[in-house]
């Protein structure tokens, strides 16, 4: 057997287990796949040579392999390192880039030192045609230049939130001309890179903490400053988009013609999550600032008088003092106690899914149902458990208005919900005037507490189960006085 034929069946088996493990390796290591390609051709190439023993005019197919090959490894290890220093993988642009230096080097270098060609004319005519080319595509060329500076600088991501130029959206890609958006409303806008590297960039995605936004609002001079705050702060804790830290601030901005300016700064997780938060907040402006009777003036300057209303206007008046004579707890009042105390109700409204009382928290109102629903849940081993759903006519909260006890009960308001409350400051003349109310009204609730105790229904507070109903009556009774002092 010829020396030739001998080292071939020593090569073609070396350059097949090469292959083999170099696949086997790339199935553990997915990163590796580019790599199996040229060497299987540079291994064929070999096999090719060794058959034919031509070098010269067969040189090609192991040359052109390898350079694919080195070209390849090459990228490989720029992605590493750019991983390891950058924490993420490089853009594709730069990677294109880098790969078709590495391939005009690579090329120039097989001319000249395997072939003997000489380059030098060639770069002198590459020069020319560069700067032809180069005129011609200024543009062109502006945006791939533009492109490799954003790739380097990376002021922004895939996935990021920016501003460029007045336009707003999440960056979907960066190509060698142009970046895309998707906006706000879906749709796709390309920027290109020549463009979007002449403005400023405003990058609403980094640093990665919660980003903050800022939202004015302006009170009228009637309302102290102390108070809208307040509200505004109550408010801000029921928005479930804002998270709990860091927390919302609101402050006073400044003093405008016929308003004073507050200013909310609120967090959100993610940028894209602030419309949503915003539409919030604005929803439960309207309820809370006319629950509280504070007013956002309309923009204009006309003055006009009028008589601003004692209480619930007379419709709901009516309504009002119908459903307090369907009330048992109200039933020991005169007619005339009754009316006193119908006027002391104050009609305000609640959203949809907004809490109105939370269990164990202090409070002295009562409330009647006027529109709408509300649901009563209680917390069972740290889970909560709806109790029931209230309607019109029904009410809520007497144990707090005659004994200052603390609410046994969450009431959430199951739909948009108009309620009728008075509080203690309310309804103390009436039980101060006539303290023989107090033993029928006691009466009222120990029967009332009773039969919740046996539906298992305690939406007031508890008491021990074991007591008689004269010891109970006798119990409610004494809070009572001893709340009003009578």
């Amino acid at each position: 057997m010829s020396p030739r034929w001998s080292s071939l069946w020593l090569l073609v088996p070396f350059a097949l287990l090469a292959v083999l493990a170099l696949a086997r390796l790339a199935r553990l290591r997915p990163a590796l796949r580019p790599l199996v390609f040229p060497v299987a051709l540079t291994a064929i190439g070999m096999v090719a040579i060794g058959v034919l023993g031509d070098m010269g005019s067969l040189s090609l197919l192991i040359l052109i392999p390898v350079l694919i090959l080195c070209v390849r490894a090459s990228v490989l290890v720029f992605q590493a390192l750019f991983q390891r220093s950058q924490g993420q993988a490089p853009p594709a642009l730069l990677e294109s880039v880098i790969s078709v230096l590495l391939y005009g080097l690579g090329a120039a270098t097989i001319a000249h030192y395997v072939f003997g060609r000489d380059v030098t004319p060639l770069l002198a005519t590459s020069a020319v045609v560069g700067a032809v080319v180069g005129l011609a595509l200024q543009d062109t060329l502006g945006n791939l230049f533009a492109g490799i500076a954003l790739h380097t600088e990376a002021p922004f991501r895939v996935g990021d939130w920016i501003r460029i130029g007045g336009h707003e959206g999440r960056v979907e890609q960066l190509s060698w001309r142009a970046m895309r958006l998707r906006t706000w409303h879906g749709d796709t806008l390309t920027i290109p890179n020549n463009e979007a590297s002449r403005g400023p960039i405003l990058n609403y995605s980094l640093p990665a903490a919660p980003h903050s936004r800022n939202l004015t609002l302006g009170v009228n001079y009637n309302t102290p400053p102390n108070k809208v705050i307040s509200v505004l702060s109550g408010l801000l804790e029921q928005v479930p988009e804002l998270p709990t830290e860091p927390r919302s601030q609101v402050r006073v901005v400044g003093y405008a013609d016929f308003t004073i300016q507050y200013e909310i700064r609120y967090y959100v997780t993610g940028y894209e999550e602030y419309r949503r938060a915003e539409g919030e907040i604005l929803r439960l402006v309207w309820y809370h600032f006319r629950r509280h009777g504070i007013e956002i003036p309309f923009p204009i300057r006309d003055v006009y008088l009028h008589q601003a209303p004692s209480g619930v206007d007379e419709v709901r008046a009516d309504r009002l003092e119908r459903a307090l004579r369907g009330i048992d707890l109200f039933r020991p009042l005169s007619d005339e106690e009754l009316r006193t105390a119908a006027s002391r109700f104050r009609h305000v409204h609640y959203a949809a899914a907004e809490k109105i009382i939370e269990e164990g928290t202090p409070g002295d109102s009562f409330f009647v149902i006027d529109r709408g629903e509300v649901e009563v849940s209680k917390s069972m081993a740290g889970t909560p458990r709806s109790l029931a759903r209230l309607m019109e006519g029904q009410f809520f909260g007497e144990m707090a208005l005659l004994t200052g006890a603390p609410r046994a009960a969450t009431v959430l308001a199951a739909t948009d919900v108009d309620l009728f409350t008075i509080d203690k400051a309310g309804f103390q003349d009436i039980i101060v005037a006539n303290p023989a109310i107090a033993v029928d009204i006691s009466t009222i609730l120990a029967e009332r507490r009773e039969a919740l105790t046996r539906a298992a229904q305690d939406l007031t507070t508890r008491f021990e189960p074991a007591e008689s109903s004269s010891e109970l009556r006798q119990r409610i009774l004494a809070r009572i006085r001893d709340y009003f002092g009578i």
